[in-house]
């Protein structure tokens, strides 16, 4: 079933856009508002950015009263949701084709913080007339954080039209990442080469496992025939809805493309830093005019920014969270920690952060839910 299909099934008005990127990518973005209503304008915008072979499904995967994308919907708003170059609903482009051509998929997310956000800013701000209220989740962030602290420029496509940000699962420094993905990818020989041999044309696609490149990929490397969600992020049944996750992993991967993944080795074997793709000395040289990928810099960050941080979370690690947002010294930063892990942000049986969200957007015509459910539990804030 697709994005369009659930929320329908649901009643809940839905819009599909298309976007082309200013480098040819034609990306799709969703778009609904409160269940048993029409879409009008004037309401306040939220967009909602996937992590990491995720798409815009992650976001209404969860019971229809603990999916933060149709919460925020019920509060009034107008809820628009993004799909990354490359993922399921985003495999166009104006004249290259994803299924043939290599060229297409020469992409990290880099490229999504450069050209995706971007555009759909672009796009949303001149069919709403509103500035732009951005959550990410997982890869959702950190491609925000390297919009926003990239040393090249900050796009002001995206910094003109930005109104808060909120970042769940922040992921931008990885000292201290545990993530199963992640530490394996990162201590596999000869990774690059086996995902240029069984990815040339995108990895992770729906249904991969059963095609001859998922089935290459096995071969190679074993572990990855149990991707899975727990391999990805932390998946704690104490906390988590088991039930949804089965959901949700029936939508998921939703494919990306071998170099975003190597962007991660890339960022964990770096000792952690934060910084943009390394092509080598001879094509950094080229691409960024010295032999070494520049790192990404929080200082340059301006914008009204709240980091919301599960303690266990594997990814997205607490101690890496806290040392950027301290390191965030121009922008008004708060910081928020729950018991919780990567997931649970999507589908957990409870969403403690869900009320300090609602606040920090501080929208007009919030419809707030005075429910246990939505309850941090023992989490503190700190507000720089």
């Amino acid at each position: 079933m697709t994005f369009v299909d659930y929320v329908l099934c649901l009643s809940y008005p839905v819009e599909t856009h298309t976007v082309t990127t200013d480098d040819g990518y034609k990306l799709t973005l969703f778009r609904i508002q409160a269940k048993n209503t029409n879409i009008k304008s004037g309401k306040p915008v939220v967009l909602m950015w996937h992590g990491l072979l995720d798409s815009a499904d992650g976001w209404i995967m969860n019971d229809e009263t603990h999916a933060p994308g149709l919460i925020l919907a019920n509060q009034g708003h107008d809820i628009w949701f993004g799909n990354s170059r490359g993922n399921k609903y985003s495999t166009g482009h104006v004249s290259l084709d994803h299924k043939t051509s290599t060229d297409y998929w020469a992409f990290s997310w880099m490229d999504m913080a450069e050209h995706d956000l971007p555009a759909a800013f672009t796009y949303i701000a001149q069919k709403t007339g509103q500035k732009i209220n951005y959550i990410g989740h997982s890869q959702g962030t950190t491609q925000m954080f390297a919009a926003l602290a990239n040393p090249s420029g900050r796009n002001s496509a995206i910094t003109s039209n930005l109104r808060k940000y909120a970042a769940l699962g922040p992921v931008t420094y990885m000292a201290h990442v545990k993530s199963k993905l992640l530490t394996t990818l990162s201590h596999t020989p000869l990774l690059p080469e086996i995902l240029a041999k069984v990815g040339k044309y995108g990895i992770f696609q729906p249904n991969w496992v059963t095609e001859a490149a998922g089935k290459a990929l096995c071969t190679f490397l074993p572990w990855a025939c149990s991707l899975g969600i727990s391999l990805v992020a932390d998946l704690d049944p104490s906390l988590d809805n088991i039930d949804r996750v089965g959901v949700f992993a029936g939508h998921f991967p939703a494919g990306t493309s071998v170099n975003d993944i190597l962007h991660w080795k890339q960022q964990v074997q770096s000792g952690g830093n934060f910084q943009k793709y390394d092509f080598g000395a001879a094509k950094n040289q080229q691409a960024y005019g010295q032999s070494t990928p520049p790192r990404y810099n929080p200082a340059l960050i301006q914008e009204n920014v709240a980091l919301f941080v599960g303690t266990g979370d594997e990814l997205a690690d607490s101690l890496d969270a806290g040392k950027f947002q301290s390191e965030m010294v121009n922008s008004k930063s708060e910081i928020h920690y729950y018991p919780i892990g990567h997931l649970t942000f999507l589908v957990g049986k409870t969403l403690p952060f869900m009320n300090d969200l609602t606040t920090f957007l501080d929208l007009p015509n919030s419809h707030h839910r005075d429910s246990e459910d939505f309850l941090s539990l023992d989490d503190q804030v700190i507000i720089a």
